[in-house]
């Protein structure tokens, strides 16, 4: 009876769920619809922002910073036993007049103190679309991080309607260099069929910034290849062919197809994406790269708008017919199909299934 009773009382679960009356977070990315700002007029209205977790004060415990859309972005420090201080305000990090998007952390000055680049959208003017760079100033005097926007300054003040961002060293000079994955700005319908942008020249063209090392980053979008448009949602970055080099997947919305950037290793990314992967997901919302079944070989996983019910699934899902396989054919697309596509590494070739 003992031992019955003690299995019946261990909790098996992996994770307990922390309420916010005792971690004292409490994040709401609350947004407020209005008669002319609504679902309707910006379809991305309810992506909601980015989170990042990184020890911000150097104390060996990671804090939490979660970005937000109409409301500021918030920073938690970690205080020990999941119980967390909001310094929000005091770190100069809320950029309340900005809609933020994805985070990325990086050390972009080498000085020991993690700072973080904050992409920005959905604004219909340029400056309040431009994306920040919060460069840490160290701790005040009550220990909390100070921060100083310097995004400017740097150069990768980018305003192209961002969602994310990734910083890694993609022409291996020992530098973290710059990827800003960008969105529409021009709400035309997205989904029709018309010639495939793939000169640089689209307004949702995705950047490449390069590290320079003397504080300043290069725009080498287009000399470096990257150069199809793409309604950017999701990024990862990983040697896909294991040569060494970093290579990168781009998950795309709508009617363009994901990307498959892989590293020439001479500072220049052809598009292999049509040669690696036989099928894409439609409507990528996002992705992840790792070896999910232990082979030893990478897999990818995209994240395609699937219904949670089967009803759901087959009322939303699109009708792959003859027009669009021959509209695919006019206009160079590849074949996209509404669904979640986990791409499994065969071989150190970059062969997928």
């Amino acid at each position: 009876m003992l031992l019955f009773c003690s299995c019946q009382n261990k909790d098996s679960t992996l994770f307990v769920l922390k309420p916010a009356k005792t971690t004292n977070i409490e994040f709401i990315n609350r947004i407020v619809e209005t008669d002319s700002f609504n679902i309707l007029s910006e379809e991305y209205i309810f992506n909601g922002g980015g989170v990042a977790i990184a020890d911000f004060d150097n104390d060996n415990r990671n804090d939490i910073l979660f970005t937000g859309n109409q409301v500021p972005n918030k920073l938690y420090l970690n205080k020990k036993d999941f119980k967390f201080q909001d310094v929000s305000e005091i770190s100069g990090i809320g950029a309340k007049e900005k809609w933020s998007t994805g985070a990325a952390v990086v050390d972009i000055n080498l000085d020991g103190w993690l700072d973080v680049y904050i992409c920005v959208a959905m604004a219909s003017g340029d400056q309040q679309r431009r994306n920040m760079l919060f460069v840490n100033q160290g701790l005040d005097p009550d220990g909390i991080p100070t921060f100083k926007e310097m995004a400017k300054s740097y150069q990768i003040d980018d305003n192209r309607n961002s969602m994310n961002a990734t910083f890694f060293d993609y022409d291996k000079d020992g530098l973290l260099d710059l990827y800003v994955l960008n969105n529409e700005q021009v709400h035309e319908l997205p989904t029709n069929y018309r010639p495939m942008i793939n000169d640089g020249s689209a307004i949702s063209n995705d950047r490449l910034y390069r590290n320079r090392g003397d504080g300043t980053f290069e725009d080498v979008t287009i000399s470096a290849g990257i150069v199809y448009e793409g309604f950017g949602l999701g990024i990862a970055v990983a040697d896909l062919n294991y040569d060494g080099w970093p290579d990168l997947h781009i998950s795309n919305d709508y009617l363009t197809n994901d990307v498959l950037y892989i590293n020439n290793k001479d500072g220049t990314f052809t598009n292999g994406i049509e040669s690696y992967l036989k099928h894409q997901s439609k409507f990528s919302m996002g992705s992840d790269i790792s070896d999910y079944d232990n082979d030893g070989f990478l897999d990818i996983l995209t994240l395609d708008m699937l219904g949670e019910t089967n009803h759901r699934m087959k009322t939303n899902i699109g009708n792959n017919n003859y027009v669009e396989y021959t509209l695919n054919e006019r206009y160079d697309y590849q074949y996209q199909y509404m669904r979640n596509m986990l791409q499994k590494g065969n071989d150190s070739g970059g062969n997928f299934n």
